[in-house]
Order: structure tokens, then sequence, then C-alpha cells
């Protein structure tokens, strides 16, 4: 499947260093997040749509506007959100952040350390992680929202995307004090 998403894409969400590693092994995650995240959600029907209007461009403009986001009224008032390419993207660096420590070789799996650097504790990277994950939840909330809102000009949503989706109010979750 087409890649929704480049480095040069994340570059605009996160800083990640430009190393060989993480530019080749992103494309694995981007194609892990939408295959096992995304499409759960979105569809079968939708994904396809879209990953063949990339493929053969140009895409239509409501499929860009699903890809990249930003607003649209509804009822009079007018709502704003983040688009596809930024719940993938979120998505993908979760599951960049848990794996990317580990170095597969010959003699087995390693974690890079050396003088020069100092692994994070699995507690950290779980944070970092589940810290994306959550964001990419809350985006999804977003798309729903503007899907179902928009479900006449997209034939192909499903609206009981059966996703077992823990939007309520717009947002996966709640936070609490300061």
């Amino acid at each position: 499947m087409i890649a929704f998403v480049q480095k040069t894409d994340l570059d605009q969400y996160k800083y990640i260093a430009d190393s060989v590693k993480n530019s080749t092994s992103w494309p694995q995650f981007v194609s892990e997040a939408q295959l096992l995240d995304v499409k759960v959600w979105l569809g079968d029907s939708l994904l396809n749509e879209i990953a063949s209007e990339l493929a053969t461009p140009p895409a239509s403009v409501l499929n860009q506007s699903l890809l990249n986001g930003g607003t649209y009224v509804y009822q009079t008032k007018t709502y704003m959100f983040q688009g596809l390419k930024a719940a993938i993207i979120y998505y993908a660096f979760a599951r960049m952040t848990k794996w990317t420590a580990f170095n597969y070789t010959a003699a087995g799996i390693v974690i890079k350390d050396s003088d020069l650097s100092t692994p994070i504790s699995d507690k950290q990277m779980q944070m970092l992680a589940t810290n994306a994950q959550l964001t990419a939840e809350a985006i999804k909330c977003e798309i729903i929202s503007y899907l179902n809102r928009n479900h006449d000009d997209y034939p192909l949503w499903d609206h009981e995307c059966g996703c077992g989706s823990s939007c309520r109010d717009g947002r996966p979750f709640q936070v609490w004090g300061d």
C-alpha cells in the first residue's frame, strides 16, 4: 500500500534525527499504522479509495481535505480537525518509539549503548509511546466526527465503523488538573 505520509511530514510534528535508521524504518511504521491502526476504524473501502487516488494523482478535493485536515462548517458552526495524515504520523511515531531502540543483528537483538549515549528507561519509552498513541486517538475522534458530519460526501464511510471507538465528547481521554 502506498504510504500516505513521508519522513518530511513527520518533521512538521516531531524532531527526529536524520539518521539512516530513522529514514529507512519510517515507511515500515507508516505502513503498520495505516494497515493496523487506521484501517480498523476508517474501513477498507475508504482507505483503498484514498490509496488509489494517491497512487494515480490527483486525489479528489474531499479526500485531500480528509488527509490534510482543515476547517468545515456543520449546522452553522465552524470546526477544525487535523486530518488523516496527522493521525497516521502519531500512530507511526508511537510504533517507532517502541521499536527503534532495538537493533536486530546476527548476534541477536541489541540496544545501542556507548560512552556517548544512554538509552532511556522502559518506563520513559512507554510514556512517550503512550502519549503519541493518545494524540493519535484524539485526532481519530476529530476525523470520525468530520466523517459523520459529512457522511453524504463520503459514501464509502461506514458510520458504524465497528471500531469500538472511545470517542466521547470529541476526545478519548480527559485531562484533570493543571
